[in-house]
């Protein structure tokens, strides 16, 4: 028999999230979405990663993240080569912190986690920004590209840049 304890614990780890509590967060702003895994990792590391990026959202003051199945375009940097990869993402909140700062704390976990890029919201549209040099590719002149205006969040939607998907609903950002 479970003692009230126990029932307690396991209670507060289900996870209440859809698709349209994602979007009632994206209308809200301050979302950005981020994630640890990589596609030259093993499935083991990777999982390990996302768990250590959990507690890594908490640790920089940051409300809990809804966890969500992602897919983008990952470069190597040494071949150049441009491969899909379908990882384990997850959609945080600004909570209390103000914009700036929650930009800030975003980008600084994509760059430990070696991401590309992270996507944040702020105000009604998303941007893609670069966590390290060269993760977005270069503009026409061959300087490197920051960020990138991703366009409004669109529920139901996929893109070929890459989309998230949470309980087989999918949505994407699209200008």
């Amino acid at each position: 028999m479970k003692t009230y304890q126990n029932f307690i614990l396991e209670c507060s780890q289900i996870e209440e999230s859809s698709l349209s509590r994602i979007k009632s967060k994206s209308d809200k702003g301050g979302m950005a979405v981020i994630s640890g895994s990589r596609g030259d990792k093993s499935k083991k590391e990777n999982k390990a990663r996302a768990k250590q990026l959990d507690k890594d959202i908490r640790g920089k003051g940051l409300p809990g993240a809804t966890k969500v199945s992602g897919r983008w375009d990952e470069k190597d940097d040494k071949t150049g080569k441009t491969t899909k990869v379908k990882e384990r993402s997850h959609v945080v909140t600004s909570g209390k912190k103000g914009k700036r700062a929650f930009k800030k704390a975003v980008k600084s976990l994509g760059k430990k986690y070696g991401q590309d890029a992270v996507l944040t919201q702020t105000k009604k549209t998303g941007t893609v920004s670069a966590t390290r040099k060269g993760g977005l590719g270069k503009d026409s002149q061959g300087r490197n590209v920051k960020r990138i205006k991703a366009g409004k969040f669109k529920p139901g939607q996929t893109s070929p840049e890459g989309d998230t998907q949470i309980k087989k609903k999918t949505f994407a950002y699209k200008k």
